[in-house]
């Protein structure tokens, strides 16, 4: 896949929450999460300026780990909005 561009479709943090939130909901495990929490990523050319930072009730770490391949294929076709993406908590405090 060298110099080929994926295109993704762009999302602002509310859509892309609820995008991942009800594409989750349908995952073992998944079924009672009401939140998911994502979070901008740094440095991020080529590949998701996105990643799950939570989700909320937790949920065990078996159920995170089949749920692994789902996330992917998100972040594969999901882009947050560059300005969100950059411009968010980069410095705590």
């Amino acid at each position: 896949m060298t110099g080929e561009t994926i295109r993704r479709e762009v999302r602002s943090s509310a859509e892309l929450q609820e995008v991942c939130l009800r594409t989750l909901k349908q995952c073992r495990g998944f079924e009672r999460v009401d939140q998911i929490l994502i979070q901008p990523r740094d440095n991020a050319e080529g590949s998701a300026n996105w990643t799950l930072a939570a989700v909320r009730p937790r949920v065990d770490n078996r159920s995170l780990r089949a749920a692994r391949e789902t996330i992917g294929v998100l972040q594969q076709t999901y882009r947050l909005i560059p300005g969100e993406a950059q411009g968010r908590d980069k410095r705590r405090g």
